[in-house]
């Protein structure tokens, strides 16, 4: 598999590729590409070529040194520029580089001297440092990424961030388990220093020139009788006739086909224009040179397809090729994940607005035909749409039905509809809930908890990684860790109209440990949120592990996200109860999280732990506690070796608290809730929860396998 990744983040002008066992091959070759994902606010799709014999993927985001790393596979990094190209049996990639141009300017984005680009941080190496430059820096990258894919390094089960326990590469601390000295060493020491570089990458792309193919009627007017000798011609050896005539290759075969050409254009805004269409590089595919492109991809900013400089040059390329256009605005925002959705729509019928049905849009902000000025063959990009390159080129949409909850045509939501038990479960519920009396008020009632992402490890078919927002009125909000995926889910949760409202209202951002599903969403939360505050003078704090700082401050080397005058970072450790001397070996680095409000309510939050004594004792009288609950009673072994909760070791957590300041419950009505993505609840809501659980069961009923849960106990 090879990975081309879109935006230069980990490496600059970076050229990923993974060692892949080749799969068994189809009859006859076949290449196609596929659109996987929408262009949504998140950025654009990724895109794999399939071929026979190997996979590549263009467009793939961060990479995470300090929390993402695999023992159980191996990575190649092939750096490139203008001047260096990629090949292999299949395929060969030429990059193009683009840099914005602001108006006024007179020239693009600077580029940085070579002498000032090498310059780095020192490396530590005992008592004696280095300043690490040009090849040398190079090379220490490459064995940070060594360090971090390495099917070699020993014996055991793949360690991730997410198998291993929760203890940091702290530089100070010796490794006192085994291993590699050498590899903990790269992975914990500081990067080569880099800074960011503003490029859009543009590739194009040559499949591998078509193999001669043999006339058997030009060999037989020249006197070549069939055998042996057709064989020899074939493979480019000459032959000699009885006669003494000598017969070349080129004299029986038809000459060579260059393979087919795709390119895939990254043109964020207008500012990236003049420098994209003036390179070279193009001009053997516009009209009059001397290939053609099969198909053009081209991800856009919402500004650039209205451009009349980039419709001339489009128009370039000849009416024979087509042309695919990705921009948020070109691409519905609609349902990408179905099942969830399907579920979302169960939960609703309980109460649609406690778990909303996701946002989604069936039919773009602009259609491709209301454009003018584009050639005939330009379409539209789709998800999961595919073009075959060979060996007949066409576009070709999934064929699917459109999600749409309200066309009650639809099979899925018939089958819902028509589901008497559910339905019947579900009225029940509401009658209940409908008694549980919520009027009373009393402080942080009115409180909003947002849980976006409930699962755990990596994201699953009904549940996101960790997030859950907690909106605190006329105050703004706090977001309770972040996985990878948050954003989406804050999409899907509020719809694009109200996203940038709600990232203004983010003030602060927890992270409870290093696991890479409770904080790979943060960055992008960081960056969207200054794009929402502008120039304001707000601050964005986030709370979280000592080292997680050391990454940001990585990240931010290589992207700019914001101005970092405005992101305050606080350690956890600075905020603990009772400070401590750090041990030479920790066996876990997790924090909980107390709030405590001056109007008189408090909010206890785990994280991933075992159950903590620490927690119980600074969660009395909580307003609320949101407890992970990962396994359930029947996997407490599997528990205690990840440490994690679960489902009744939570709920003893709970009960070991006292809750004065709500209204007292029945027995029946038990003060345990499971959440789900996007459930969205007030405080003075909790107790109606319990209520939808007989419901709830229905509906997971016909699931595969159990999903992680998060519970809330009021």
């Amino acid at each position: 598999m090879l990975l081309i990744q879109h935006y230069s983040i980990a490496f600059k002008r970076s050229l990923y590729q993974f060692t892949l066992l080749k799969q068994q091959q189809r009859r006859g070759m076949k290449a196609y590409i596929q659109i996987v994902g929408q262009h949504t606010p998140e950025g654009p799709p990724s895109v794999i070529l399939h071929y026979d014999s190997q996979r590549y993927i263009f467009n793939v985001r961060e990479a995470t040194r300090r929390f993402a790393y695999r023992t159980s596979s191996t990575l190649e990094v092939n750096e490139f520029d203008e001047k260096k190209e990629f090949s292999d049996k299949n395929l060969s990639v030429k990059p193009v580089i683009a840099l914005p141009q602001l108006p006024g300017q007179k020239r693009p984005f600077e580029k940085v001297d070579e002498e000032e680009e090498e310059v780095t941080v020192e490396k530590e190496t005992g008592s004696d440092s280095k300043r690490l430059v040009g090849n040398e820096a190079d090379n220490y990258r490459q064995q940070v990424i060594a360090s971090m894919f390495s099917d070699k390094s020993n014996n055991n089960k793949s360690a991730t961030a997410i198998d291993a326990n929760c203890t940091p590469r702290h530089p100070l601390r010796n490794n006192k388990k085994g291993g590699n000295d050498n590899q903990i060493n790269y992975l914990r020491q500081p990067l080569p220093y880099t800074r960011p570089y503003p490029a859009a990458i543009s590739y194009i792309c040559q499949g591998a020139t078509l193999p001669r193919k043999f006339n058997k009627d030009a060999a037989l007017a020249l006197g070549v009788r069939p055998g042996p000798l057709y064989g020899q011609l074939h493979k480019g050896q000459s032959v000699t006739l009885e006669d003494g005539r000598v017969v070349t290759q080129d004299m029986v075969c038809d000459p060579p086909k260059p393979g087919h050409v795709f390119m895939l254009i990254d043109c964020p805004s207008v500012a990236y224009i003049d420098q994209l269409i003036g390179s070279e590089k193009f001009k053997e595919f516009q009209t009059g040179g001397k290939q053609q492109a099969n198909v053009i991809l081209h991800f856009l900013g919402n500004d650039v397809i209205h451009d009349e400089r980039y419709k001339q040059w489009v128009a370039s390329f000849g009416e024979n090729t087509d042309h695919v256009f990705s921009s948020q605005e070109l691409c519905r925002q609609d349902v990408q994940f179905t099942s969830h959705a399907l579920c979302q729509v169960k939960l609703s019928k309980l109460d649609e607005t406690i778990f909303p049905v996701p946002k989604y849009s069936v039919t773009p902000e602009l259609n491709i035909s209301d454009i003018d000025g584009l050639p005939t063959k330009s379409f539209a990009l789709d998800s999961m749409a595919t073009y075959n390159l060979e060996p007949k080129r066409n576009l070709e949409y999934l064929n699917r039905p459109i999600f749409d909850h309200t066309n009650r045509e639809l099979p899925e939501i018939k089958a819902i509809e028509n589901n008497k038990e559910y339905n019947d479960a579900a009225d029940l519920a509401r009658l209940e809930a409908s008694k549980v009396d919520i009027s009373q008020a009393f402080p942080g009632h009115d409180v909003e908890v947002i849980t976006l992402g409930t699962g755990s490890s990596i994201p699953a078919k009904y549940r996101n990684v960790s997030a859950t927002l907690v909106k605190i009125p006329d105050y703004g909000s706090i977001m309770l860790d972040a996985g990878e995926g948050t954003y989406g889910q804050m999409i899907r949760r509020f719809g694009i109209e109200s996203l940038e409202r709600e990232m203004r209202s983010l003030g602060c951002i927890f992270v409870s440990h290093l696991h890479a599903d409770h904080h790979l969403g943060v960055i992008q939360l960081i960056r969207k949120w200054y794009e929402a505050n502008g120039d304001k003078t707000s601050c964005l704090t986030v709370i979280a592990p000592r080292v997680f700082r050391d990454w940001l401050n990585e990240y931010c080397q290589v992207e700019f996200v914001g101005n970092r005058r405005r992101l305050k970072f606080i350690s956890n450790e600075n905020l603990l109860t009772h400070r401590q001397a750090y041990p030479d070996e920790m066996t876990a680095w997790a924090y909980g999280l107390s709030i405590e409000h001056e109007n008189g309510w408090k909010l206890v939050y785990s994280g991933d732990t075992r159950p903590c004594d620490n927690l119980i004792k600074e969660g009395q009288n909580a307003t609320l506690l949101i407890h992970e609950a990962t396994f359930d009673d029947t996997e407490k072994e599997n528990a205690e070796e990840k440490r994690h909760t679960t489902t009744g070791e939570a709920i003893e957590v709970g009960q070991s608290q006292r809750y004065p300041k709500i209204p007292n419950l029945s027995e029946e009505q038990s003060n345990v809730c499971f959440s789900f993505d996007l459930m969205s609840t007030l405080i003075k809501q909790i107790p109606i929860l319990p209520k939808f659980t007989n419901a709830m069961q229905l509906i997971f009923k016909e699931s595969e396998e159990p999903e992680d849960e998060q519970v809330i106990i009021k």
